[in-house]
């Protein structure tokens, strides 16, 4: 085992957080060092070669035009970018019916709705914002005699979601059932997890901090974007060091001293950018340590299988569709055309998450791609049975990325955990994906969330070296 080794700041995980954060403190003249247990840094971006021309992202890939770091990294990393495709008609699959995409309800109007349901007392101004959104829901005029019939049976029985669950919200919205059970796929397959284990205040949060209009699916990166990992990368001064899993942090007044399974490390701060899930494997040593534990503890993994299938000929287009379909069963099934125009052969990505990934993740895979076959053929036709490649990926039961897309507050959690972990202070400091102040969840939320952990730290390193000369001729000082 290494001797103790010393820099200003060290950084727990090597995904686009992690390095963003550490080429952020380098570029204030901190030294830094980059600590992952994976044996490759990118977290859940991860981008594997197929061929010569053709990558696989297993993990992130699709971003959209307000997604400014992120493409401002792929433009100086030389990472060209592709538009998804999107024209011709999306369908929605409620059960045995195929549906137009504008024949019901839209992902922007779900959320909308969930934000007007869901309310929070936590302060005064909610409070007023709750009384508000409360007089709106009761004085709206019903649409339809199906919504009066359906606010009566939500009045007079008990809800069979527990309580704080999106699946309530969901309850008290009063969409139709073919609405609510989009809603519900749609929800399960954003989240990576059932509507009944989602915490609706921690949901809206999230919502809010998205900060964008836009679709989230309008660019992609054909060269995988696994490029922006390597760019953020190849800027630090410090190699990262792999196959280096943290397992303590003790928080010193004067210091941190960090216990990995390859030695130890002394820094004056820490910046944990691993997953909350995964955060849990380490022991914190600080003040509110009991705290920290309990907002640790909010967080569950999702579950998510992504299967990419490559065509010889995109024959969904002929008949006018745009290779994007939503499923209500298997609840939490997605699927999008996520052909390149760099003339590789079309492909559709599906997306499954929630418990029904957990289930689809356990069958041998000539199974799982039978299944996948017949729910595309009931969109697509007979043709969607046929394709040339089919590569997939499991964000399921991983021990260092959290799983799923990202982790979520679930029901019991502290509902505001999110936040409170963002702004936690001190020489031990968190960012990550799901702390992101904008597009949390997202990879733009963990550059960003990384960058601004790592700016705070080195404003208040700089601000106590100056502190520590001037008291330096009257007596000891400290650094932070």
């Amino acid at each position: 085992m290494q001797a103790e080794e010393s820099v200003n700041v060290v950084v727990v995980g090597g995904g686009a957080a992690g390095l963003a954060a550490a080429v952020a403190a380098e570029s204030r003249g901190l030294t830094c060092q980059v600590l992952e247990a994976r044996d490759r840094l990118g977290g859940r971006v991860f981008t594997t070669s197929l061929s010569d021309d053709e990558r696989f992202d297993r993990g992130a890939q699709m971003v959209n035009a307000d997604m400014v770091s992120v493409l401002e990294l792929a433009e100086a990393a030389n990472l060209p970018v592709s538009p998804i495709p999107g024209a011709g008609i999306s369908l929605r699959l409620i059960g045995e019916d195929v549906c137009r995409d504008d024949e019901l309800i839209s992902a922007e109007e779900i959320y909308e709705v969930l934000d007007g349901v869901i309310v929070s007392y936590a302060t005064p101004e909610e409070q007023l914002d709750a009384v508000r959104q409360k007089l709106t829901w009761w004085t709206t005029p019903w649409e339809s005699p199906g919504e009066a019939w359906r606010w009566l049976r939500w009045a007079f029985r008990r809800s069979e979601a527990p309580a704080q669950s999106v699946a309530a919200a969901l309850e008290a919205s009063l969409l139709c059932r073919e609405d609510h059970a989009l809603a519900r796929s749609i929800v399960t397959e954003g989240y990576s997890a059932a509507p009944e284990d989602l915490d609706a205040r921690a949901l809206r949060i999230a919502m809010r901090r998205e900060t964008s209009d836009r679709n989230d699916m309008e660019f992609q990166f054909p060269d995988g974007m696994g490029g922006i990992i390597d760019y953020l990368s190849s800027r630090l001064h410090h190699v990262p060091r792999l196959r280096t899993a943290v397992s303590e942090v003790k928080v010193g007044a004067r210091h941190v001293d960090i216990t990995t399974n390859r030695g130890k490390w002394r820094a004056d701060a820490v910046i944990v950018t691993a997953p909350p899930p995964a955060a849990r494997h380490i022991s914190f040593f600080s003040e509110r340590a009991d705290e920290l534990s309990e907002l640790l503890a909010s967080f569950q993994t999702g579950a998510v299988i992504k299967m990419q299938l490559s065509y010889r000929h995109a024959f969904w287009r002929r008949r006018g569709l745009s290779g994007s379909a939503v499923f209500s069963d298997p609840a939490g099934m997605a699927v999008v055309d996520t052909s390149l125009d760099t003339g590789a052969p079309p492909r559709l990505t599906a997306f499954l998450g929630g418990p029904e990934a957990r289930i689809w993740a356990a069958l041998p895979a000539d199974q799982r791609r039978r299944r996948l076959m017949s729910h595309l053929s009931r969109a697509f036709g007979s043709d969607a049975q046929r394709p040339t490649r089919i590569v997939e990926a499991a964000w399921i039961d991983d021990m260092w990325s959290g799983d799923g897309y990202n982790a979520t507050v679930r029901v019991g959690g502290a509902h505001n955990a999110a936040l409170r972990l963002s702004r936690w202070s001190g020489r031990l400091r968190f960012a990550g994906a799901e702390l992101g102040a904008h597009f949390a969840g997202y990879v733009e939320g963990a550059i960003r969330s990384g960058r601004e952990a790592a700016e705070i730290l080195a404003n208040e390193i700089a601000g106590s070296a100056t502190r520590q000369r001037y008291v330096g001729e009257r007596g000891a000082g400290e650094i932070l």
